[in-house]
């Protein structure tokens, strides 16, 4: 053990330096508290055993330095005193000091607390060595987290992508590095763009793994038979399956294990550019938005959760979309986010912004609401997962 020991009286420091040699520990001997001070600032020691009453610094203002340094390792302080008086030992303990030895001291009474000082010194470097290894582990499982997240935002629309006759704009905040929310856009063919917008119970990681495996599942395959189409003989060798059907089909795929219930709310539909028709389903999110100017309807009645419960069926809408007009889906983490107060931004809220903003562009309306939203919450950071998904016809 590497022990500093403080007095300034000469006699006392050798006897107790000696003692403690002989014990088999490390000693290094000062006069001062504020020679002690130095040393400490550039050496590691585990023990301080200081007198009390020293004439520049005492070994209580001596303690004192130590725990307001917060050094990184404990540092465990035994002061010697000829004081007794109980307005003494409360004011050392206040300082910062461990023990208390009586001068002149007493060997067998000055091993037994340094032995307890001991066991109180290797449960903190215990407990330092744990919280180094827990620090590591925590920037290990950061750095993946954050590949996880790059992983995840490259399954989500290129900010540049579009396709002829429609226009995109969304933002997509996570609740953490990696969301249970994803959506996205694809042609199925020349005239027909399927869409998406999806949100899967829970946060965290498990989350984030189902929806991934959901956006492969939703993305269009070279296979003649896959979620969206189906293959046919004749040309041109594919139907592609309605809305409704596509839903079904990833209810009977993903049924929850009882003991994780990892289900998920969704919006499908596929967009006729040729006749200028959207059909969709919804699946227990949020009722999507049809925009037309200052209009603004919602569509869906609600619909049941994916993969809660076998054998569900599930209904569609239909709508014209004309050129100008906006389709906007969202995820719960919008209008159930809380400002500081505990009140919920609500559908009527996000009704009225976009009402109230129909003459920006689409990308301007996205960025506008993402504005509000963090204004309402006054933070960045948010309880739930936050997307937002807009679709216009042009």
């Amino acid at each position: 053990m590497r022990i500093l020991v403080v007095d300034d009286v000469a006699i006392n420091r050798l006897l107790l330096s000696s003692t403690l040699e002989r014990w088999g520990h490390s000693v290094v001997a000062v006069a001062d508290g504020t020679e002690a001070w130095d040393l400490l600032q550039k050496e590691q020691f585990s023990f301080v055993i200081s007198d009390w009453l020293m004439p520049k610094m005492s070994g209580v203002d001596l303690c004192r330095r130590i725990r307001a340094a917060h050094l990184p390792w404990y540092v465990y302080v035994i002061l010697l005193t000829s004081l007794g008086r109980a307005q003494e030992i409360v004011e050392g303990l206040e300082a910062g000091a461990d023990d208390f030895v009586q001068k002149p001291f007493n060997e067998d009474e000055l091993r037994a607390r340094m032995r307890a000082g001991e066991r109180i010194v290797a449960l903190e470097r215990n407990l330092l060595e744990s919280n180094q290894q827990l620090r590591q582990a925590y920037m290990t499982l950061r750095e993946d987290l954050q590949a996880a997240s790059q992983v995840q935002q490259s399954l989500l629309p290129s900010p540049s992508a579009t396709i002829s006759g429609l226009q995109f704009a969304w933002f997509f905040c996570p609740h953490t590095f990696v969301a249970g929310d994803s959506f996205n856009f694809h042609r199925l063919d020349e005239t027909h763009v399927g869409f998406y917008s999806i949100d899967v119970a829970g946060h965290g990681v498990a989350a984030a793994m189902q929806s991934v495996t959901l956006s492969r599942f939703l993305s269009p395959s070279l296979e003649h038979d896959s979620v969206l189409k189906y293959f046919v003989p004749n040309p041109p060798h594919y139907v592609i399956r309605p809305p409704e059907v596509v839903v079904r089909s990833l209810n009977d795929c993903f049924q929850s294990n009882t003991d994780t219930m990892r289900y998920f709310t969704m919006v499908y539909g596929v967009i006729d550019l040729a006749n200028n028709r959207v059909r969709l389903t919804q699946a227990g999110h949020p009722a999507p938005l049809h925009q037309r100017g200052r209009t603004v309807t919602t569509i869906g009645g609600g619909g049941f959760p994916v993969g809660m419960l076998p054998g569900m069926d599930y209904e569609y809408e239909e709508f014209d979309f004309q050129p100008g007009d906006r389709l906007v889906l969202y995820s719960d983490g919008i209008t159930e986010c809380l400002n500081p107060k505990g009140m919920e931004f609500s559908p009527e809220r996000l009704v009225a912004l976009l009402r109230n903003k129909d003459t920006l562009s689409l990308q301007d309306t996205a960025k506008y609401i993402e504005h509000s939203l963090r204004l309402w919450r006054e933070s960045d950071v948010f309880d739930d997962d936050v997307t937002l998904f807009a679709i216009e016809r042009v």
